[in-house]
C-alpha cells in the first residue's frame, strides 16, 4: 500500500509568539478576553500592563493561564489561535513559511443563539415553508414510531399509525413546498384546512421538520434563515492568518511512509466492542437478513445497540469456551506490550534516554492492517525533528472539515479529500453525518457539505438529493454490517466530517453511523509508551527515525513540590532531569512552562495546588521557527498533514435487489403455513420433539405435506415449527391438535408459552429461487435429526455424522478440493476469532480432536442411514442446483442450519468446534489423495 502525502497543508498557529512579552501583548490579551470571558474581562479591564506584576495572586494566575494559551496553545478558540492555508506547502526548495501577524476573524452567530429564535407554526404554512420528514420513522403493527429530541434528550416517540400521515412522510423525503405537497396529495378544497392542521401537529409532533429548522451542514443557518444579527448577538469565532509565501521541506517527511507501514504492521486494529457485540446480536436475531436500520435499532423489535448481552451455559467441553463470544476482546496494546518486553525494560529506562523504534526490531503482523483512504498526522516541527501529536481517524477530513465555513480553499481541499476517498471504492457511496444535539458544543460541528451525499438526524436537510434514514437497510455480512440505501441500491459508509467526541451522545443510530467509520480499518496509528506501562515514574522520548512519537515524561506528586521555595523547585525539577521548557495537562487544556523564569514557576505551584500527582512532559523549542510572521517573529505552529492511499477498502454491496412479487413472502395464521413458537427450557426441547411434537406429525401424516423446525434463542428460548398442510382448511383442527399434545406440558409449565405466528420466507437469505428447495430440504434434516433421539448419540458422534456429510459432497466433486479446503479454513478462522480463542483454546481443541479421531462413534441404525442419506442427497441436489456464485454461501448456511438442529445450546461453539474437526479431517483427506 502506498501513502502518499498531500502537498496542501493546513496548519494552525497561537496568537502570539512564543518570543514575545506579555507586557507588550496585554491590550491585544484583553480583547481575545472580553470575548472569551467577560465576566474576568471585568476585572482586569483597566488594569494597565506596568501594573501587571501588583494584581492578586489568583487574578495573575488567570491572566498567565490566558497568555499561555495565547502563545503556546494552537488549538483555535476565539482569536487564541487561528488557521492557515497553504497549497502546495511542500517542495524541494523550501523556506520558512511567512503569514500575517494579523489575524482575519471570521464571525457568525453562535449556535446556542438558535434557542432564543421563535417561529409561529400557522404562519409558516401560510408562508408556503419547505417541509421535511423525520425519516427516522418506522412502523409497528399499530403505530408510528420515530426519533424526537425534548430540551436535548433523545426518545422513541410513537403515533398510531395512519395511512395519511404517510402519505405526507413519503412526499417529503426531499423538502417542498407546502402548497406543492397539497397538490400532491390531491385532496379537495374543503379539506384543506384540515390537512394544514395535520401538517401543524406533525411539526410540533417533530414527525416534520421546516425550512426554519437548523441544519448543521451547508449553508450557515442563520444566513439561510436571514437572521441580522443585532448588537450583542453572541458570536462564534474562527480566527486566520493568510500565508504571504514559503512552504516546508518535502525530504523531512521522507520517514513518514515507512513509520506508517511499521505502525500496520505492530498496531491491532480497535475493533470497536459495541459494533462486535451487535454483530453477535444481530447474527443471532436476523442471520442474514437485511432489514431497516431504524428497526434493526428499536429495543423491541430489533436488538438495540452498545448493551451487555447475555448467556448461556454449556456441557463439560463446550463449557470451557462460555462466554468467549461475549469477551471483550483484550486490551489493544497487550500483544505489543509483550513484543515490547522482549526489547526494552521500562524499570530500567534512564532520564534523557531516546528510544528508536526503528531499531528495536519489533515482531511483524504477516499482514499489515488496511488503512482509511485518508487520514491525518497532527504535527509540530523542531528544527530537523517532527513531533506528532497524533496519528489517525477515519477520514483526513475530521480535523479539517469545521474550517470550511470560513476559508474556501480549505472548503475545496476537503472536497478534493473526499473525491480521493470515492475515487478508491466506486462500488459505494460515501455520506457526511449531519447531527447536533449539545447546542455549547455544536460550533464545532458545523460545516459545508464536502461529500456527495448526507443524512441528517433532525436536521433540516440542504442537499440536493438526501438521504433519509428510512431509506437505509442493514444486514451483516461475515462480521462485517453493512448499510444499503434501497432508492440508490448501492452500499452506503458512513464519513463525519468533524472532530466532534460522538462518544457524549447516547443516540444508538449516531453511535452506530460513528463506529461503522472504523470498521475492520485502523483509525488509530498514535502510539505512547504511557498507554503500554502506565504509572512510570518517568518515560523516554520515542523515535522513529527523524519522527518524535512521544517525548519524555516525568512524574511530580504535590506533596514532593507544593512546599518548595523557587530556589528548591528549580532544583527540584532540575534533579529529575525535567528539560527547559515543560507541559502539563491533558489534549487542548495544556499549560507550558519554562523552569528558569520565576512566574512560570509560580504558576506551576498554583497549578499543582488542585492536583495530586501529574506528569510533565518536555517542550522542545525550535532554534529556528518553521513559521514567521512578516516582522520576523516565530511561532509554534501545529500542522494537519493529510496522508491518503488510491487503494480500495470497501466492496459494493453483491446482494441483488429481491423481486418480492414472483415468491409468496408471507403466510399469516390460516394459511397453508402453520408456524407455531414452543417456548421452553433448551434442555427439554429435544424431549418436546421426541415426544408430543413426533406423536404429533404421525397421528396426522396424512394432512401435513412437509415440516421442519429450528431453534432460537432471543425473546426467551424456543422451538419454530414449521408445518405445510396438504390443505389450509385444516388449520384450524391442526392448531387444536397441537395445542392439546402440548397441554399436559403447558399445564406442567414445562412449556412456557406456546404462539401461533406468521410464516416470513428467508427469501433474502436463499433467494426467491430457491426458498422451497431450501424448505424441502430443512424437512429432510429435520427428519434426520428427529431419527437421532432414538439412541442419544453423543457430541462426538454428532461431529462425525458432520464429517460424513462433508465427505459425501467431496465424493461429488461440488467444490475442487483446495476451494473446499479454504472454505473451511475461511470459515473455521471466523468462527475461531469470534469465539476469541488463544493459544491454551486450541490446545484443549487439538487435544479433544485426537479423542474424536480415535473414538469409536455410534453407528445409525436402518431408519437413521436411511434419514441420513435422505438428507445428505438433498444436500447434494440443493447444491447442485444453485447458481455457481452462491454456492459456497448456501453450503455454510445449511450447515450452520443444520449444527442449530442437531444441538439444542451453544450451537455456534459447537460449530466453530466441527469446522476446526472438519478442516483438520478435508486437510488429511485432500493428503491421502
Amino acid at each position: 500500500m502506498k501513502v502518499n502525502i498531500h502537498r496542501d497543508l493546513i496548519f494552525r498557529t497561537p496568537r502570539f509568539s512564543y518570543q514575545s512579552e506579555l507586557a507588550d501583548c496585554w491590550e491585544e490579551l484583553k480583547k481575545a478576553i472580553s470575548i472569551s470571558s467577560e465576566a474576568f474581562y471585568q476585572t482586569i479591564k483597566e488594569v494597565k500592563a506596568e501594573e501587571l506584576t501588583t494584581l492578586n495572586p489568583k487574578v495573575l494566575f488567570t491572566v498567565w493561564k490566558y497568555y499561555n494559551r495565547a502563545k503556546f496553545r494552537s488549538t483555535p478558540y476565539g482569536t487564541f489561535a487561528g488557521f492557515s492555508m497553504l497549497k502546495d506547502a511542500l517542495s524541494t526548495a523550501s523556506s520558512q513559511i511567512v503569514l500575517e501577524e494579523k489575524q482575519l476573524v471570521h464571525q457568525f452567530i453562535d449556535w446556542p443563539y438558535k434557542n432564543n429564535l421563535n417561529f409561529s407554526l400557522p404562519e409558516l404554512l401560510q408562508n408556503n415553508c419547505f417541509l421535511f420528514a423525520n425519516s427516522s420513522y418506522y412502523f409497528t403493527t399499530t403505530s408510528i414510531r420515530y426519533i424526537a429530541c425534548t430540551d436535548g434528550l433523545f426518545e422513541l416517540a410513537e403515533i398510531d399509525k395512519d395511512e395519511f400521515v404517510i402519505r405526507i412522510l413519503k412526499a417529503c423525503l426531499k423538502p417542498i413546498r407546502v402548497n406543492e405537497l397539497i397538490k400532491n396529495l390531491d385532496v379537495s378544497v374543503e379539506v384543506q384546512a384540515d390537512v394544514l392542521s395535520l401538517l401543524e401537529d406533525m411539526l410540533s409532533l417533530q414527525l416534520l421538520l421546516s425550512d426554519v429548522d437548523p441544519n448543521i451542514i451547508g449553508e450557515d443557518y442563520f444566513d439561510r434563515i436571514h437572521v441580522n444579527p443585532v448588537e450583542g448577538t453572541p458570536k462564534y469565532l474562527i480566527a486566520e492568518r493568510n500565508t504571504i509565501s514559503g512552504g516546508l521541506d518535502e525530504k523531512m517527511f521522507y520517514a513518514v511512509p515507512g513509520l506508517i507501514n511499521l505502525m500496520q504492521h505492530i498496531l491491532p486494529v480497535d475493533g470497536r466492542d459495541a459494533l462486535k457485540q451487535f454483530v453477535n446480536k444481530f447474527k443471532k436475531k436476523f442471520e442474514q437478513k437485511e432489514v431497516p436500520l431504524s428497526m434493526a435499532l428499536d429495543p423491541e423489535m430489533g436488538i438495540g445497540y452498545d448493551e451487555l448481552e447475555q448467556a448461556g451455559q454449556g456441557d463439560e467441553f463446550i463449557n470451557q469456551f462460555f462466554g468467549k463470544q461475549d469477551k471483550k476482546s483484550d486490551d489493544l496494546n497487550d500483544k505489543l506490550k509483550q513484543n515490547f518486553k522482549k526489547l526494552i525494560h521500562p524499570k530500567s529506562f534512564r532520564f534523557n534516554e531516546t528510544i528508536k523504534l526503528d531499531k528495536l526490531g519489533l515482531p511483524l503482523a504477516d499482514k499489515p492492517t488496511v488503512l482509511p483512504n485518508s487520514f491525518s498526522m497532527l504535527l509540530s516541527v523542531s528544527d530537523d525533528l517532527i513531533c506528532v501529536d497524533q496519528t489517525g481517524g477515519s477520514t483526513a477530513n475530521a480535523l479539517s472539515g469545521r474550517f470550511t465555513m470560513a476559508n474556501d480553499k480549505v472548503y475545496q481541499h476537503c472536497k478534493k479529500i473526499g473525491q480521493i476517498e470515492q475515487a478508491a471504492n466506486p462500488d459505494i457511496l460515501f455520506f457526511d453525518v449531519a447531527y447536533m444535539v449539545e447546542t455549547n458544543v455544536d460550533n464545532i460541528n458545523r460545516r459545508k457539505l464536502v461529500y456527495d451525499n448526507q443524512l441528517s438526524i433532525l436536521n433540516f436537510d440542504t442537499s440536493e438529493n438526501p438521504l433519509t434514514l428510512d431509506d437505509i437497510m442493514l444486514s451483516v455480512q461475515g462480521n462485517e454490517v453493512v448499510l444499503r440505501s434501497k432508492k440508490l441500491n448501492k452500499r452506503v459508509v458512513p464519513r463525519m466530517a468533524s472532530a466532534y467526541n460522538y462518544a457524549r451522545s447516547d443516540l444508538s443510530v449516531f453511535r452506530l453511523l460513528c463506529d461503522l467509520q472504523h470498521q475492520n480499518i485502523q483509525t488509530n496509528l498514535t502510539l505512547f509508551l504511557e498507554s503500554l506501562y502506565p504509572e512510570l515514574p518517568y518515560y523516554p522520548r520515542l523515535q522513529y527515525q527523524n519522527i518524535v512519537l512521544s517525548q519524555q515524561r516525568w512524574l511530580v506528586k504535590k506533596a514532593d513540590v507544593s512546599s518548595l521555595n523557587l530556589t528548591d523547585l528549580r532544583n527540584y525539577l532540575n534533579k529529575l532531569g525535567v528539560s527547559a521548557n515543560f507541559k502539563a495537562g491533558l489534549s487542548d487544556q495544556t499549560l507550558c512552562f519554562d523552569k528558569n523564569i520565576d512566574l512560570d514557576l509560580n504558576a506551576f505551584l498554583q497549578y499543582m495546588l488542585k492536583q495530586d500527582k501529574v506528569y510533565l512532559e518536555e517542550v522542545l523549542i525550535p532554534e529556528k521557527s518553521v513559521v514567521v510572521d512578516e516582522k520576523g517573529n516565530p511561532y509554534l505552529a501545529q500542522f494537519i498533514l493529510n496522508i491518503y492511499h488510491q487503494e480500495k477498502i470497501y466492496n459494493g454491496f453483491s446482494q441483488p435487489a429481491l423481486d418480492e412479487t414472483s415468491v409468496k413472502q408471507f403466510f399469516p395464521p390460516g394459511k397453508e403455513w402453520l408456524y407455531f413458537e414452543i417456548y421452553c427450557h433448551q434442555q427439554r426441547s429435544d424431549t418436546l420433539l421426541s415426544g408430543p411434537i413426533a406423536q404429533f406429525l404421525d397421528t396426522y401424516s396424512n394432512q401435513i405435506k412437509s415440516w421442519f423446525f429450528i431453534r432460537y434463542n432471543e425473546n426467551g428460548y424456543h422451538l419454530r415449527f414449521r408445518l405445510l398442510l396438504n390443505d389450509e382448511k385444516d388449520g384450524q383442527i391442526l392448531t387444536a391438535a397441537f395445542s392439546a399434545h402440548l397441554e399436559e406440558d403447558l399445564a406442567a409449565g414445562l412449556v412456557s408459552d406456546l404462539q401461533l405466528r406468521t410464516y416470513r420466507r428467508e427469501t433474502q437469505r436463499y433467494g426467491n429461487d430457491l426458498i422451497e428447495e431450501v424448505e424441502k430440504h430443512f424437512s429432510a434434516d429435520s427428519r434426520f435429526v428427529l431419527s437421532l433421539f432414538e439412541t442419544h448419540p453423543d457430541a462426538l458422534s454428532k461431529y462425525k455424522y458432520c464429517s460424513d456429510l462433508i465427505d459425501k459432497i467431496q465424493q461429488e466433486a461440488l467444490f475442487e478440493d483446495k476451494v473446499f479446503a479454504d472454505v473451511i479454513r475461511m470459515m473455521s478462522d471466523s468462527f475461531n476469532e469470534e469465539h476469541h480463542l488463544d493459544a491454551s483454546d486450541f490446545k484443549k481443541i487439538n487435544a479433544q480432536y485426537q479423542v474424536y479421531r480415535k473414538s469409536a462413534y455410534l453407528d445409525l441404525n436402518q431408519d437413521q442411514l436411511y434419514a441420513f442419506n435422505s438428507f445428505a442427497n438433498s444436500f447434494i441436489n440443493i447444491l447442485k442446483t444453485c447458481k455457481p456464485d452462491k454456492k459456497i454461501q448456501l453450503f455454510s448456511d445449511l450447515l450452520h442450519m443444520h449444527v442449530n438442529r442437531l444441538f439444542n445450546k451453544d450451537q455456534r461453539t459447537h460449530e466453530m468446534v466441527i469446522y476446526y474437526f472438519l478442516l483438520k479431517d478435508v486437510q488429511r483427506r485432500n493428503a491421502m489423495k
